[in-house]
């Protein structure tokens, strides 16, 4: 009989971080990346970027996971200027245990192959690798108009909440919501989580056709439709619901560019009554961009496969406060998880 008290983390890391090493292939054996640093640096970022062909979001994702890893020193308060660190002489040409062949000789992976396209052009790649044409759009966020593939996805995103959902309505017990807007809230299990100690409270998922139907299936298949509704929309296109005191993004920033994120952060903002809380719950980066491990890993699958990555706690507070809210803090939650809290000032 399985313990159900056993912590998964270990499980959410392995399938989060697949993509990981491939990528730090590519960085070896198709940039040399770690040779021209330590001939060229320490530089900024934008720099390395320019002398390599990298675009900006992957070369973000890169420089995290090797700070992450101690292969470089990275320093966002002097300009974000990168310099080797001493375990990542050992992928420079011409050192003692050069091990550059050795990583090489992976380099026909084809998700080696794929990564150094992002890396060069910034373009996400098939989602999980899948072969582009026919039933396979490229794009992952189209594939979901896709009705089988739209009922894979909500599944996997309610089997991941099974765990992490409950952790993230500990985290916020103390927070006051009496209307939940789960925003692409998938199958609706983390709206239902922090309902749970709520007995008054009601939510709704906003969620885009076809993965709407999934998510109403699930709702009521756990006995919540009294409390939970589900709202058909596009949270891009679609003027957000209002007569919610809170919007939960979990697990959504992390698919989308700098711009889309700062749009749903402005759109919450109007969207909310003037005291109403914005709750972030993902996997973050620190504010240094130096990990931690497991997040920098996990923000690889992201820029592989879609156009976002794993936001770092400062870039989320600096967009949280451009589109108006104030009083932001961090939280911790479980299996390398989160949850940014912002609120919207009271008139």
């Amino acid at each position: 009989m399985a313990d159900d008290t056993c912590d998964p983390t270990v499980l959410y890391r392995v399938r989060d971080g697949a993509y990981a090493a491939d990528l730090l292939i590519a960085a070896v054996a198709e940039f040399d990346l770690f040779t021209w640093l330590a001939a060229h640096g320490p530089v900024p970022a934008a720099e390395l970027c320019a002398a390599l062909g990298m675009a900006e979001r992957p070369a973000d994702v890169l420089l995290t996971y090797c700070a992450a890893l101690g292969l470089v020193d990275r320093d966002l308060d002097a300009g974000d200027r990168v310099a080797l660190a001493p375990l990542g002489r050992h992928l420079v040409a011409g050192t003692p245990h050069d091990l550059r062949a050795y990583y090489g000789s992976l380099a026909e992976r084809p998700a080696v192959r794929e990564l150094a396209g992002v890396l060069r052009t910034g373009t996400p790649a098939a989602w999980a690798s899948a072969r582009p044409g026919g039933e396979h759009d490229p794009d992952w966020s189209g594939r979901l108009a896709d009705p089988s593939f739209a009922g894979r996805i909500t599944a996997a995103m309610d089997a991941r909440g099974a765990f992490l959902a409950p952790a993230l309505a500990r985290a916020i017990a103390d927070v006051p919501i009496t209307a939940l807007l789960d925003v692409a809230g998938s199958s609706g299990i983390y709206a239902g989580a922090v309902l749970a100690g709520r007995p008054q409270a009601r939510a709704a998922v906003f969620e885009r056709a076809p993965v709407d139907m999934a998510a109403r299936t699930l709702v009521r298949d756990r006995g919540l439709a009294d409390h939970v509704e589900v709202i058909t929309g596009d949270m891009f296109s679609d003027p957000f619901p209002t007569g919610f005191d809170a919007h939960l993004y979990s697990h959504v920033l992390h698919d989308w560019d700098a711009p889309r994120v700062q749009q749903l952060l402005d759109s919450s903002f109007a969207a909310l009554p003037p005291g109403g809380l914005l709750l972030d719950h993902d996997t973050h980066v620190d504010a240094g961009k130096r990990g931690p491990l497991p997040v920098a890993e996990y923000s690889v699958l992201l820029m592989h496969s879609t156009p976002g990555k794993c936001w770092s706690v400062r870039e989320l507070a600096e967009m949280a406060g451009r589109a108006g809210f104030v009083d932001v803090e961090h939280r911790p939650t479980a299996g390398d998880r989160g949850v940014l809290l912002a609120r919207k000032p009271a008139r």
